[in-house]
């Protein structure tokens, strides 16, 4: 009744997804007393000559195999295929099958449902073939009438499924004959089931459905509903159009006849196996199943996003950088929906959005980070050869008061001069005399560091190094450093400098304030105090000693027992208005010469008698000095003193 009734409203093709199984004897009847029930179905699927029914995949024996149908209904139909439903986790539906290209090989029902609702354009069909395959398409039916005997609807498919396969430029040359005859007068219609038809046999196997929506989307009746109709209210329903019969229940879900899809929301909106069914009919006909990039076009775009964010977002601003990757990945979500809406080209949305291109941004930040984290650091070891390291730090992180940092500390000031490089500078170019000067501060940097000072300050060929106390040993290293500098000194002289820059030091101990001094856009990191001073007037005062180091006894502290150094007395310095106790390190007293001993030993008499007003005592003993150390400078200076005074003072007994 059913089936009259669709057939005589117009419906193009009705495919039942009902299995139809062949009936077993009863016990002890001699046959199957409801044959008739079968016989009569099969009489109407006859006379409507547009039926397909489904059928059942089985395994019997570890081998797959069709379910054998009731055997009129089965010669009755048009065909008979499976529609084996490939449900994921959940029970979610997301694929269907076109054609079983394992096990048992075969269309299914909605491949064989779309080649038959297309009987009307199968001889241009026919002919698209003929035209690109030679002699293959004679092994189809050639025309519709042969192509409805009874099993040929299956074969025909599988066949013209192999002939797509085997040649891929049949499918180019089909389109192409297409779309010619689509610029001639022509059926649209018509067009749209040959194009169908071509996509259906040329994709893949597998396929993703492109649902319609949740249950009920797809115009669907029930029994009564559709036997109780008029003819014309049922002619507007399922004229011209296919008409899938099946179980669909839609007051009380069954726990196998429905599934999720990406409507569902739990068991709420759930899609029948018959709705299902026809979603994958209606996508063969009007070729709107979801196709997915290729693998290798996935994996190039999923690396061109990762790596086009990485390079956009080093080469601009970290806010621009930012704008630009939102409105990127806004244009690339739109775009994925517009193909996807216009197209069913689903292009990887999940990892070029979320994963490549944050992780490309991501690396192009750390990339930043750690190349202005080296950079800082680069620059504050380059700081580090201009200031103390202490303030790098403090400027590192309080830029904005550089000019209130100062420290007050007791430490010790050496002051150093280069004698004859005024002339020195005259005989040389400029470069050369850079080159020079980086040499021979080298020479002296080396002790600075090495023995816990820190050069404040650097003038043409004078220097100002600083020795804060901050440890016991201070005063040690100190006079280690000094030695040592003074010998770095004589060994450029005499190796670079062809004997003609000897170099002075001056060294005082005291308090001394370190700040930074400047104004505007200039600054320099200084020490400042009269100790700084008082250095600078001490190695001055070498030039009238003739001397090479000269400190005053706070520098020396209590290192008499490492140290052989001198007493030279006390001077009134320039612009001083008290004097200063001067000493003269000689050396470290495990390296002292006996020369240097037997001087200090001779000279400490000399220079006591002086100090005690003894002048002749101190006369006899500065002259036994100097025949027995001729170059000694302080002794020169001090018997010349003695000796031009006392012809001074003669002269004024004389004349008095």
């Amino acid at each position: 009744m059913l089936l009259k009734k669709l057939t005589d409203a117009g419906a193009r093709l009705i495919a039942f997804d009902v299995l139809f199984r062949q009936r077993p004897p009863l016990p002890g009847a001699s046959g199957d007393l409801n044959a008739w029930q079968d016989e009569a179905l099969a009489t109407e699927l006859a006379a409507a000559s547009r039926v397909v029914i489904a059928q059942k995949v089985e395994l019997i024996d570890g081998r797959e195999t069709l379910a054998d149908l009731s055997p009129p209904i089965g010669r009755a139909a048009l065909g008979s295929a499976p529609f084996p439903i490939i449900p994921a986790q959940g029970r979610r539906v997301d694929r269907f099958v076109a054609f079983k290209e394992s096990g048992e090989v075969t269309p299914t029902l909605p491949v064989i449902a779309l080649q038959a609702y297309a009987f009307g354009v199968y001889p241009q069909f026919l002919e698209l073939l003929s035209r690109h395959t030679n002699s293959a398409a004679l092994l189809l039916p050639q025309t519709v009438n042969s192509l409805r005997a009874n099993g040929e609807l299956q074969a025909t498919c599988l066949l013209i499924r192999q002939l797509f396969r085997k040649d891929r430029a049949l499918a180019h040359d089909a389109l192409a004959d297409l779309q010619l005859w689509a610029t001639q007068p022509a059926e649209p219609a018509a067009i749209a089931e040959l194009r169908a038809l071509r996509s259906m046999y040329l994709g893949d196997g597998t396929r993703l459905l492109n649902f319609y929506g949740p249950a009920g989307t797809i115009p669907s009746s029930a029994y009564g509903q559709v036997l109780t109709a008029s003819p014309d209210a049922l002619a507007n329903l399922v004229e011209n159009r296919a008409v899938f019969v099946g179980y669909a229940e839609g007051a009380q879900l069954e726990e196998i006849e429905h599934f999720a899809t990406v409507f569902s929301k739990g068991d709420a909106l759930d899609l029948s196996g018959m709705e299902i069914a026809a979603t994958a009919f209606a996508n063969l006909l009007q070729d709107s199943s979801i196709r997915e990039l290729p693998f290798p076009y996935w994996l190039i775009l999923a690396f061109a996003s990762g790596l086009l964010s990485t390079l956009a977002c080093r080469a601009l601003e970290n806010r621009r950088a930012l704008a630009t990757m939102a409105i990127a990945l806004g244009a690339y979500g739109g775009t994925s929906l517009y193909v996807f809406a216009s197209h069913a080209l689903w292009i990887p949305v999940v990892i070029p959005m979320f994963v490549a291109t944050p992780a490309g941004v991501l690396s192009a930040f750390a990339w930043k980070y750690w190349t202005a984290r080296r950079q800082r650091d680069q620059l504050r070891h380059a700081f580090t050869y201009f200031v103390p390291r202490k303030l790098v730090d403090a400027l590192e992180q309080n830029a904005a008061q550089i000019g209130a940092g100062r420290e007050s500390i007791e430490c010790g000031c050496v002051a150093t001069d280069a004698v004859n490089f005024t002339a020195l500078a005259e005989t040389m170019t400029p470069e050369h005399l850079a080159d020079l000067l980086h040499l021979y501060y080298e020479a002296l940097f080396g002790g600075v560091a090495v023995h816990g000072g820190f050069v404040s300050d650097v003038v043409g060929d004078a220097m100002l190094a600083i020795w804060p106390h901050r440890a016991a040993a201070t005063h040690q290293h100190l006079l280690n450093a000094l030695i040592e500098m003074r010998d770095a000194a004589q060994q450029f002289n005499e190796r670079l400098a062809g004997n003609r820059l000897l170099t002075r030091f001056g060294v005082h101990w005291g308090p001394v304030t370190l700040t930074t001094v400047g104004a505007g856009t200039h600054y320099e990191y200084r020490a400042v105090g009269d100790t700084v001073n008082t250095a600078q007037r001490i190695q001055e005062l070498n030039k009238t000693l003739g001397t090479r180091v000269l400190l005053t006894r706070p520098a020396i502290g209590n290192t008499d027992s490492e140290f052989l150094t001198r007493d030279l007395g006390h001077f009134l310095l320039r612009g001083k208005n008290l004097p200063v106790n001067v000493y003269e390190l000689l050396n470290a007293r495990a390296n002292a010469t006996r020369e240097q001993t037997d001087l200090c030993a001779r000279f400490a008499p000399a220079i006591d008698a002086l100090q005690n007003d003894r002048y002749p005592e101190a006369l006899s003993g500065f002259r036994e000095l100097q025949a027995a150390f001729p170059k000694d400078g302080p002794t020169a200076f001090y018997l010349g003193t003695l000796e031009t005074g006392l012809t001074l003072l003669n002269g004024a007994l004389r004349v008095g």
